[in-house]
């Protein structure tokens, strides 16, 4: 019977001298795994399984490749290809969901989501690696190479194009609100990295420099315990709430199928105006209080629709505003253009400030190629006469009693490029959406939980109401104060919480992601010059 070390000793040998379909096999199994580490799942203890695995499978390549850079480059993306396409396979499979919504319509659409999507996100990662193969080592500098590697990975997928930064590896604290508060110094992408650090650790537990492992160990130990350290500060002081100023989210929970049926045009607002109505009722409306519906609540333009409008101001009551999302048409001379935004009404029923989307969803608020994919029968899911139009900037829309509050529409609260300059930081991020299109699956939970990481990387709390869910308050150290669970009708209403200090992500950005990459890559080029090892 061999010893617990034999055993390890001889996976590592089967995993390193593994190749082709196995080892292909193997990555597709680690990478579909770290899927579970992410929001609903937030098993992030198996990542000191699958990342060490992906490390020691990238051995194997390179010693496959030995002595020809060609070979080591393809069989290194090849391995690196494997294993994200099964991470983002598992991790967005709910995007399929979309396409259900109007089967006969769309279904065809699927295997865009389930394999050319995760294939092409693939492609980002396993290129870094595939070049990182040229740097390749045996010893700990390859695991600082891999982490450098991939959280650069994960920055260029948040920026490339249109830019993607969902379940980038930072997400895997968004389930530890202790560990959520290290969003608040270094952002997602920095987060990123120290979780590529930490969860890597294993590895070096093989390597035969012991004094170098033991050097890493203790680093990652103490970086972990200031982790938890900062967070456990962070979160004493209970969560504050401004006199005078409450809250109050309806979560109408509309089917996407029937939402923009025409006979359900003149259906919908009369049942928004009921619920909030009933929400109402019983609350102490002598203070300030702001009503939020969800992502474009109406299928009709509500800018142009008078009628609409007089009959939100005689639904509300004194000192209350509502903000709600809305889609807008602006006439010119080379058609309409449309918009996807947020309206702000008085309780006199006029508009009194309007967002524009800026950030707007690839396939389904406007077509990417529309000459190419158009030829071929792929159209935008989301129904309109014509594709929206993205609004200019990112803004500040002022209320009463000082307030300032930015409006997030939709998948805008992914993106940490959202945050406003400091002389204009708001008190309030909204967040109004429509995760109708997903179902009951993994989508509005991660959806939500990124939500919560703007809330924390800018100090500043976060109110969201969605169609369908997940609607609620966060607090500006992330705490869920108040929600309306997935595919449920209901409402809440809150005070609302304080606005911290601005946080250093706030004043330095992504700045300290770079200084962090940096002094790393300035630590690989030491250790390549005073420990040098051969590559080939």
């Amino acid at each position: 019977m061999f010893s617990a070390i034999d055993k390890s000793r001889t996976l590592i040998r089967t995993l390193g001298e593994s190749s082709g379909w196995r080892r292909g096999l193997f990555a597709f199994a680690g990478g579909s795994a770290s899927a579970f580490a992410f929001p609903p799942y937030g098993a992030f203890p198996v990542l000191w399984v699958t990342l060490p695995l992906l490390i020691l499978l990238l051995d194997g390549a390179k010693w496959q490749g030995a002595g020809n850079l060609k070979t080591r480059f393809f069989a290194f993306f090849c391995v690196s290809w494997a294993f994200f396409f099964g991470f983002f396979l598992l991790g967005l499979f709910w995007i399929a969901e979309a396409f259900l919504v109007d089967a006969k319509s769309y279904a065809w659409m699927i295997p865009f989501a389930l394999v050319i999507l995760p294939g092409a996100l693939a492609l980002i990662p396993s290129l870094v690696l595939a070049g990182a193969s040229l740097f390749w080592t045996r010893g700990i500098s390859r695991v600082l190479l891999f982490a450098v590697a991939l959280a650069l990975s994960n920055w260029l997928r948040g920026h490339m194009l249109t830019g993607f930064p969902w379940n980038v590896w930072g997400y895997a604290f968004a389930e530890s609100l202790t560990l959520m508060q290290s969003f608040s110094v270094m952002g997602i992408y920095g987060v990123g990295f120290l979780v590529l650090l930490l969860f890597s650790m294993p590895v070096v537990l093989i390597d035969r420099r012991r004094k170098a492992a033991a050097f890493y160990i203790c680093v990652c130990v103490l970086v972990w315990a200031g982790l938890v350290a900062y967070g456990t500060n962070r979160l004493q002081a209970p969560p504050q709430t401004v006199d005078g100023l409450q809250v109050l989210v309806i979560q109408p929970n509309i089917p996407q199928a029937d939402k923009w049926k025409p006979e359900n045009r003149q259906r919908l607002l009369p049942l928004y105006l009921q619920q909030t109505q009933q929400a109402l009722a019983g609350l102490n409306l002598d203070i300030e209080t702001l009503i939020f519906w969800p992502e474009s609540a109406f299928p009709f333009l509500l800018d142009e629709e008078p009628e609409a409008l007089e009959a939100i101001g005689a639904m509300l009551p004194q000192h209350t505003t509502l903000i709600t999302g809305g889609i807008r048409r602006v006439l010119s001379e080379n058609g309409n253009r449309f918009f996807n935004s947020t309206f702000v009404v008085s309780d006199e029923g006029a508009l009194t400030d309007i967002y524009d989307k800026v950030r707007l969803v690839p396939f389904g608020e406007y077509l990417p190629k529309r000459w190419l994919l158009q030829s071929i029968g792929v159209e935008r899911i989301v129904p309109a006469p014509a594709d929206f139009t993205a609004g200019k900037r990112y803004k500040k829309i002022d209320l009463k009693n000082s307030l300032i509050f930015q409006p997030l529409i939709c998948y805008e609260a992914i993106f940490p490029q959202t945050v406003l300059p400091e002389y204009e930081r708001p008190n309030l991020l909204v967040n109004l959406t429509n995760d109708g299109w997903f179902g009951e699956t993994a989508g509005p939970y991660q959806h939500f939980a990124q939500a919560r990481i703007r809330a924390v990387e800018q100090g500043i709390p976060l109110v969201r109401s969605a169609n369908t869910g997940i609607s609620g308050l966060v607090d500006s150290n992330g705490r869920i104060l108040a929600e309306v669970v997935l595919n449920k009708k209901g409402s809440f209403n809150f005070e609302l919480p304080e606005i911290l200090r601005s946080t250093p992500y706030v004043r330095m950005g992504d700045s300290i992601f770079w200084g962090i990459i940096l002094v790393v890559v300035s630590i690989l080029l030491v250790m390549e010059k005073l420990l040098p090892t051969r590559r080939d």
